[in-house]
């Protein structure tokens, strides 16, 4: 091995070569150069933590965002059906109060008589049912097993009607959702009828209480899902998100 750039030239160029060299030496012996590296990756290591973690945030906030329209379609769901059936169960309810039917025969001949107006209860009834549907759908989607145990109980309670609503046309599929008949329906006794949809306590208003429980439930879960990140911003779908941050 040469060592002639040691001892050969004694230029100041070599000189600084050498003294360049015994720094460097010197550097690593002493740690400096450790240290000085280790800072360096503790600092990118520090920066890609703090990527991760506005990235994890972003990701939390989609999230709770999903779950959050989730809960609102399942709360939306819940009010339609309660008013569907407040429609068919209020004492103002016009709908299940005789009226004068006029009806024509082949001849044309009218004919005037008392009776109740069978379209508009089976248009209030099939309203009825496909609120009951789309709250069933939603709520079967739900991830809160708080909100999908308070469906059960509705369906549950449902099924415990099922031979009495099989008499008046509607049946029970096996997704739990209803099927009405209209000629069935239109067909059938009035007064099993309005023990199925008409007081308090009829069929409908029972699914009613069952639907504000599930929309208590919904609630619920949105509140919980009001959480501060762990950059320090409240997340939360709802305005009072919005609210808060304008604190901060």
């Amino acid at each position: 091995m040469s060592f002639s750039f040691l001892f050969g030239n004694n230029n100041s160029s070599s000189g600084n070569g050498i003294y360049s060299l015994l720094s460097e030496y010197n550097n690593i012996k002493s740690g400096t150069y450790y240290k000085v590296v280790k800072a360096y990756y503790a600092k990118q290591a520090g920066s890609t933590e703090a990527s991760k973690s506005t990235a994890k945030d972003k990701t939390n906030t989609a999230l709770q965002s999903e779950k959050t329209k989730e809960l609102n379609k399942t709360q939306s769901d819940a009010k339609a059906l309660s008013e569907a059936a407040s429609a068919l169960t209020s004492r103002g309810s016009s709908l299940f109060q005789e009226k004068d039917i006029t009806t024509k025969d082949e001849d044309g001949k009218e004919t005037t008589t008392k009776g109740y107006d069978m379209d508009a209860i089976y248009s209030a009834v099939k309203k009825f049912a496909d609120s009951y549907n789309n709250l069933v759908d939603s709520a079967s989607k739900s991830t809160s097993k708080t909100v999908k145990n308070q469906a059960n109980n509705m369906v549950n309670g449902t099924k415990t009607y099922e031979k009495m609503l099989n008499k008046v046309g509607i049946t029970i599929g096996s997704d739990n959702k209803l099927s009405v008949n209209e000629k069935d329906f239109k067909a059938a006794d009035i007064s099993t009828v309005k023990t199925l949809f008409n007081g308090n306590a009829s069929f409908a208003n029972n699914a009613a209480s069952r639907a504000s429980m599930i929309s208590y439930s919904a609630q619920s879960e949105a509140n919980k899902n009001s959480l501060y990140t762990n950059r320090g911003n409240y997340n939360n779908a709802y305005s009072t998100g919005s609210w808060m941050n304008s604190f901060f």
